[in-house]
């Protein structure tokens, strides 16, 4: 790993989050109160040059496509300028997203939503653009599992696919997925550690809600087996009630009916504001800090997008604010 490829990316990054939104800029977009409105706040911003000519009320979809590709190049571009090491971090922290992607579209076309709905929530990262997902969208679930590039996702997707034909629960697929990923970002940096097991709690909290055996379903490992026999979601999070776990799941334990997306965005809050640390206090010896700089940017703009869809869907102010993830933090 070149020293000097680090330093140079880092100081690159620390600049690119230091010119987001601030809480003027952040405030005049969230204040519109419709489309128009809100394109003429983006003059102020960043943004308007990402934006181009493009028209909210008639290209929304454009728009948060042409957003999320500006970070799908500046992904590439910090890929293009390292090291061997760092460039293998960068392809991991990418196959992590793209399997995400995979997710959002078996899903969507299981439930029929509309192909402009799917894409909609894709985020293109480097090695896969809106071309490729696009092509996924027009083949059968058998179809766009066998052209999965990894081995290991599309043996397990397979087998996934004989219980989800008999049972006609997306459950086996989104496990399927669940654990490819939780097995591939230890690779990426061993602090996704945690975060990894957090999301195995979130696992074992849907198969309960769900009634179906959480055993198949999960990443097994001795952190979660003692919480296999719960009957609850409570009862589950009362299993790990300490440090660093019961900082986000402390508040629902002793709660009945307890939302699944809430630990959910919990969990991922968490997440953000430990790579928000590591990336602010990492130095060119680990490429740790880097990973922090793509979480938080892909947060960021994320939330961008979520400040636009929730305009337009004519959301409060409020409404909007409790759903920011970046700006969550800050």
């Amino acid at each position: 790993m070149s020293f000097s490829d680090v330093s140079y990316l880092l100081g690159r990054a620390h600049g690119i989050i230091g010119n987001v939104l601030t809480k003027s800029q952040l405030s005049l977009l969230l204040s519109s109160k419709n489309l128009k409105e809100l394109r003429a706040a983006f003059t102020q911003t960043q943004y308007d040059s990402v934006i181009g000519h493009l028209n909210f009320e008639t290209q929304l979809e454009d728009v948060a496509r042409r957003i999320k590709t500006d970070f799908t190049e500046l992904l590439v571009k910090f890929y293009k300028q390292t090291s061997f090491k760092v460039k293998k971090k960068i392809r991991l922290f990418s196959e992590r997203y793209d399997a995400e992607n995979l997710r959002i579209i078996l899903q969507g076309i299981h439930v029929g939503m509309k192909h402009e709905d799917i894409m909609a929530r894709i985020v293109p990262v480097a090695g896969y653009n809106m071309e490729y997902y696009t092509k996924l969208l027009f083949m059968s679930i058998p179809k766009i599992i066998s052209t999965q590039k990894d081995s290991n996702l599309r043996k397990a997707l397979q087998k996934a696919y004989d219980e989800f034909e008999i049972s006609n629960r997306f459950t086996p697929l989104e496990s399927a997925i669940d654990q490819y990923i939780y097995t591939t970002l230890p690779k990426i940096s061993r602090k996704y550690e945690t975060y990894v097991n957090m999301k195995n709690i979130l696992a074992l909290s849907r198969c309960i809600t769900l009634g179906i055996p959480a055993y198949r379903y999960i990443l097994p490992n001795k952190f979660i087996a003692k919480a296999l026999k719960s009957n609850s979601v409570s009862e589950v999070l009362s299993m790990y009630n300490y440090q660093p776990y019961n900082t986000v799941f402390s508040r629902y334990i002793g709660t009945k009916d307890i939302p699944l997306h809430d630990l959910e965005f919990a969990v991922e809050k968490y997440l953000l504001k430990y790579w928000r640390k590591t990336f602010r206090f990492g130095t060119v010896f680990e490429t740790d800090a880097l990973i922090g700089f793509f979480e938080l940017k892909l947060a960021e703009v994320m939330d961008v997008i979520r400040i636009i869809v929730g305009v337009g869907a004519g959301f409060t102010e409020s409404e909007i604010r409790e759903n920011l993830l970046f700006y969550g933090i800050f």
